[in-house]
């Protein structure tokens, strides 16, 4: 049973418009498209363990929490997966990527081998497991439980291989995971009752903080001017869409739409953050009304400050409303 199902990322969603809205002949694109990459690539990674996790068929009931961040004391951590099962806590890191990989145990490092032999370095797995299930730990010793939570580092792409296993922890290619928890079920005793575990999962759940936004614009410092405004097409993804006869009109597809801006309001806030004013809603729209932004402002978001002739808003974090772009980007 999952108790928290797996959200978009707000990272890789705002990876995804600015990445969009940015020349390419701009001095920062290439770091922008390389993490742009490398969050997709994360979050397919995360997709497909989700889809294969899906196949489980185990005897006794257990739950599954997605994309967890928890802090206990001063300690914050950001979970891939977590499995809770009368037998076991399961923690699962997620590495999607492609190569050839070493666990270095004399030096702690982690590398994958180039075309041309060549050492690069990357962060290493096993230190964020170790992280995560030290949170854990301290967690269940906190609710009076006896019992450790095991770390797995599941390796998504078939074009990633493991040359040098980790010592510390187990690591597999995702084909083998389904086999792998099952065959877990039936090696280990039950430690804890049914019961016991559905509490814990929503306790842990309730310790779930919500993703820092942080405004992708100001991170990667971009410049206002150089982020293209406008409306996105919800069809084909062009920007900016034309304002028509109380329509978006899309010149390449032809799509129509009477809410797009509502898309475009959210991309707003992925990238400059969740505070806007009218003056800035119609610029960033590209629609020359400021009644029709403070309409639109007034309906799909909060008055955060109110003086005479000035208004801030604060725009709600709904991004399941770009998943139709989203799900695009995925697919490209």
């Amino acid at each position: 049973m999952i108790i928290k199902k797996r959200g978009i990322p707000g990272a890789f969603a705002g990876l995804a418009s600015l990445v969009s809205r940015i020349s390419e002949s701009d001095e920062v694109f290439k770091r922008i498209k390389s993490d742009y990459k490398n969050s997709r690539a994360g979050f397919a990674g995360e997709l497909k363990v989700d889809n294969f996790l899906e196949e489980l068929e185990l005897k006794m009931p257990y739950y599954v929490l997605q994309n967890l961040n928890i802090r206990v004391g001063k300690k914050e951590v950001q979970i891939d997966t977590v499995i809770i099962h009368p037998n076991f806590i399961m923690i699962i890191e997620i590495k999607n990527m492609r190569g050839e990989f070493y666990f270095d145990p004399v030096n702690k490092h982690f590398y994958r081998l180039s075309d041309v032999g060549k050492k690069e370095g990357m962060r290493n797995p096993e230190s964020q497991l170790s992280r995560s299930t030290t949170i854990i730990n301290s967690f269940l010793r906190g609710k009076g439980i006896e019992m450790s939570a095991n770390g797995l580092i599941v390796f998504v792409s078939r074009a990633g291989i493991v040359m040098q296993a980790s010592e510390k922890r187990e690591t597999i290619p995702l084909d083998s995971l389904v086999e792998y928890i099952e065959f877990l079920e039936n090696r280990t005793k039950r430690v804890m009752p049914t019961e016991k575990c559905k509490r814990l999962a929503l306790e842990l759940l309730a310790e779930d903080r919500p993703e820092e936004l942080v405004s992708i614009v100001d991170f990667y410092n971009v410049s206002i001017d150089k982020v293209k405004k406008g409306v996105r097409c919800p069809e084909c993804s062009t920007i900016p869409m034309l304002r028509k006869h109380s329509r978006w009109y899309c010149e390449k597809c032809g799509k129509e739409s009477r809410d797009a801006h509502l898309n475009t309001l959210k991309e707003y806030r992925l990238l400059f953050g969740p505070e806007i004013t009218s003056r800035s809603a119609i610029e960033f729209m590209q629609h020359n009304s400021i009644y029709f932004a403070i309409r639109v402002l007034n309906n799909n978001a909060e008055i955060k400050k109110a003086k005479a002739r000035y208004r801030l808003f604060q725009i709600s974090d709904e991004k399941h409303l770009l998943s139709e772009f989203i799900w695009a980007e995925l697919k490209n």
